[in-house]
């Protein structure tokens, strides 16, 4: 099971972090840098902004009914393509979805996948 871990920090620890890489970068110790794994959020709020109940609908619809196009999603969820688009959009520019290319009807269509399983979030 793939799980994203989305994360609320503040600013300072954020910071922190960053000076720390910058460091390792600096002494040529970069190869030893743990990939970050998740998406970093400054507020819980700012979560609730970003992964609206809408969003984290299409999300779950994504992940258990694999829909073939952004026009079968709209279609499954009772929303406009439009507004059901754009959250596919974002949901993919953070990772969670991947779109690609395959065959429909009427030409190529963008074939939706969950990335994950699951969704965890964690205060640090």
């Amino acid at each position: 099971m793939k799980i994203m871990k989305i994360k609320i920090k503040n600013k300072s620890d954020a910071n922190k972090e960053l000076r720390n890489i910058a460091k390792l970068i600096d002494s040529k110790k970069f190869n030893k840098i743990k990939p970050v794994s998740g998406i970093y959020f400054e507020s819980l709020a700012a979560v609730r902004k970003i992964l609206t109940d809408k969003r984290l609908d299409v999300w779950r619809a994504i992940r258990d009914f694999q829909p073939n196009s952004i026009t079968h999603l709209s279609e499954l969820l009772g929303r406009g393509f439009r507004s059901v688009h754009r959250d596919v959009m974002l949901l993919e520019e953070l990772g969670l979805i991947k779109m690609s290319e395959g065959p429909g009807t009427r030409g190529n269509v963008q074939v939706l996948t969950s990335l994950y399983d699951e969704l965890q979030l964690a205060v640090a």
